[in-house]
């Protein structure tokens, strides 16, 4: 049946039953060598795209392919700090050069920018929330109180969070206090210089946070999304490119880039359940047979041939998304609670099993180390 004008603001149910048990793929709306394998592919649950073309790109998809999968779009507004006169980047304050009260103006623009996103086929709406820095609970508090104005059917409130945040437990029990009544989705996105959940205890948090609140989701993040998922996030999203797994504090700089290339391919190892830099797998397996990998993309290929190229960097993001899927709907096949918690811990428990297993081949076993964060998904105490 042909879309008619005004059908995709006819939605079919509010924001949180429409992406209830969803696991998408956040992406750049454009990459540097043109082509998309989460725009090209159906497998997955849907997509966030990220960037200054997301709306038109998104739109564009929306029309060839309406109602096909779900999609939103991330405003990317994480580049400076919330403030409590300014908790949300629109129009009016982003360009006047400074912070100003968010008046009833600000508002407007608020509700224009969540009408473009409709507009052009989003399923919802994210709010463009600026950085939240750790412990600043009067930003935290002028956003609630703006985006109670919007429509929770329609509206997500997006949080992105300093990872901080997770450390302070009063700072945490006040996040679930303020959230616990808000009938809007919240989708919070975490923020580091490197991986926010490297510091003891925040794994511990972050599932404290999801289990504590209803309507959660935890976007733009690695596999922590599923770890996220077994603990009763509503939806979560994966990203596709390394910037689109975490969130960067303002300011900080990204890892650097390989000596050889301004390019970085990421490989996610199945066995490890890691990702990988192209030439530390290389240099990690030395003379060792190179992992084979029978997902869909690489049919029984050895990991070791991708190179930090364009070209592999495209395929490695394919091999990427085709290598968790299979791990994202068993989870989704699994009855919600004790069982798919287990069913989660049980995938990393054998991941670390792997990891031990490879050191115990490697010339230098200390080349290897089991992420902190993921022993607590395999069932250490964090």
């Amino acid at each position: 049946m042909t879309e008619q004008p005004g059908d995709h603001l006819r939605r079919t149910g509010p924001a949180w039953r429409l992406l209830q048990d969803k696991v998408l793929v956040h992406t750049r709306a454009s990459t540097r060598n043109g082509t998309n394998p989460a725009l090209s592919t159906s497998e997955h649950d849907g997509i966030i795209l990220c960037g200054a073309d997301a709306l038109p790109v998104i739109g564009s998809f929306h029309r060839q392919a309406p109602g096909r999968r779900l999609q939103l779009v991330d405003p990317d507004s994480y580049s400076d700090y919330a403030t409590a006169d300014a908790p949300f980047r629109v129009a009016s304050n982003n360009c006047s050069g400074q912070q100003s009260l968010f008046e009833e103006d600000d508002t407007e623009e608020l509700r224009h920018s969540q009408q473009g996103q409709l507009s052009n086929g989003a399923t919802a709406s994210l709010t463009p929330t600026r950085y939240i820095g750790a412990g600043d609970r009067q930003a935290v508090a002028s956003a609630l109180q703006i985006v109670r104005g919007l429509d929770a059917q329609q509206t997500m409130l997006t949080l992105p969070l300093d990872y901080k945040w997770l450390r302070e437990p009063d700072d945490l029990d006040y996040l679930i206090a303020m959230l616990a009544d808000l009938p809007h989705v919240k989708a919070i996105a975490l923020g580091a210089a490197r991986n926010p959940l490297a510091t003891r205890g925040t794994v511990t948090a972050l599932r404290k946070l999801i289990t504590s609140l209803e309507r959660v989701a935890l976007i733009r993040t690695d596999l922590a999304g599923l770890d996220a998922y077994a603990h009763g996030a509503l939806f979560v999203s994966i990203g596709m490119q390394t910037p689109m797994r975490h969130i960067r504090t303002p300011g900080s700089a990204g890892p650097p880039l390989p000596r050889t290339s301004n390019v970085t391919t990421m490989v996610l190892h199945p066995q490890l359940m890691d990702y990988f830099r192209a030439n530390t797998l290389r240099a990690l397996y030395g003379r060792l047979p190179g992992p084979l990998c029978d997902c869909s993309v690489c049919s029984g290929r050895s990991l070791l041939r991708f190179d930090h190229t364009l070209s592999d960097q495209e395929e490695a993001n394919r091999h990427n998304i085709a290598t968790w899927l299979p791990w994202a709907d068993h989870l989704q096949r699994t009855e919600p609670g004790a069982d798919r918690r287990s069913a989660w811990q049980q995938l990393c428990h054998d991941a670390r099993d792997a990891h031990q297993e490879l050191r115990e081949h490697l010339s230098d076993p200390g080349a290897l180390a089991t992420p902190s964060w993921f022993k607590v998904w395999a069932g250490d105490p964090d």
